[in-house]
């Protein structure tokens, strides 16, 4: 794994700009170098300038902070840790967490951890969850890296000690959240719904897969694992939140797995089903060696 930075997370939210791709800046930087560059060659009228200034403020408003939200967003850099970025994380455990980094990904364990209340292993919880700036209630895809390391014991119905929620509703106000069913539980030899209503087998330890839930029809969910369809379920509720970690407190429910990237599609049929590398956008574990 490398260096470990071992550092106290500090619940930092960064502003929604920092959301914006690399794609969307330039596209921005390079209009509005251009509008600039005509107001400083003075050659235009003075009602020309006032035109252009109204274009320079509308390509800021629709392409900022709250604008058009579209295209691709790292929801989570496995660089920082998750509360830097905005993560909201819930948790019985004891301080500091078992979460750290090594400069590219980010590896989290419950086994062993201790709960906050009695100090006592086995039934601490730790996941993340963060409020995603798109309308869930129709298109999106989400991608990312995940290995299991460890599994201290396999899942059970609705409870996982290792899951992704691709969508979650947090009203509820219970440490757990929902609707379970469209948790994702990694188990060290299979993935699946909360709900056990689909299973994958697979080695969910021997290497970082690529996950990616693409959600279509408003209501279609598919899981695919390093581009080969696992999971499907025709009754997806979208709600644009998302979340990762462990999320039970039954007795011997935990796990240490770690995750890279995440990215999130707001429209995933502007995409190709295997979108082209971007290596702004890769998760660290697949990016190929600088040169």
């Amino acid at each position: 794994m490398g260096h470990v930075v071992n550092r106290r997370v500090s619940g930092h939210v960064k502003d929604c700009c920092d959301f914006q791709s690399s794609k969307n800046h330039k596209a921005i930087s390079g209009t509005f170098a251009f509008l600039t560059s005509l107001l400083a060659k003075g050659s235009i009228m003075p009602i020309g300038k006032v035109t252009i200034q109204f274009t320079l403020v509308t390509v800021l408003l629709l392409t900022g902070c709250g604008g058009v939200q579209s295209g691709q967003i790292p929801a989570l850099n496995g660089s920082q840790l998750p509360e830097e970025q905005g993560w909201v994380v819930s948790t019985n455990a004891v301080r500091p967490l078992d979460v750290v980094t090594n400069g590219s990904v980010l590896t989290l364990n419950t086994i062993g951890v201790l709960r906050a209340i009695d100090q006592l292993p086995g039934k601490a919880f730790v996941w993340f969850y963060k409020d995603m700036p798109f309308d869930f209630q129709t298109e999106f895809s989400i991608e990312f890296t995940l290995q299991v390391h460890k599994v201290e014991q396999p899942h059970n119905f609705l409870d996982s000690g290792i899951m992704f929620y691709g969508s979650i509703d947090t009203s509820a106000g219970s440490f757990a959240e929902g609707p379970r069913s469209h948790m994702i539980f990694f188990d060290e030899d299979a993935i699946g719904w909360g709900d056990e209503t689909g299973r994958f087998a697979m080695d969910t330890t021997d290497k970082f897969h690529t996950y990616t839930l693409k959600v279509e029809g408003e209501k279609f969910a598919k899981v695919y694992v390093d581009g080969k369809l696992a999971l499907q379920r025709n009754d997806w509720v979208g709600i644009p939140r998302i979340g990762f970690g462990d999320m039970t407190n039954d007795d011997g429910v935990n796990g240490k797995f770690s995750i890279g990237d995440i990215i999130v599609t707001s429209d995933p049929r502007l995409l190709p089903s295997q979108p082209a590398p971007r290596r702004h956008l890769i998760p660290p574990s697949r990016r190929a060696p600088s040169r």
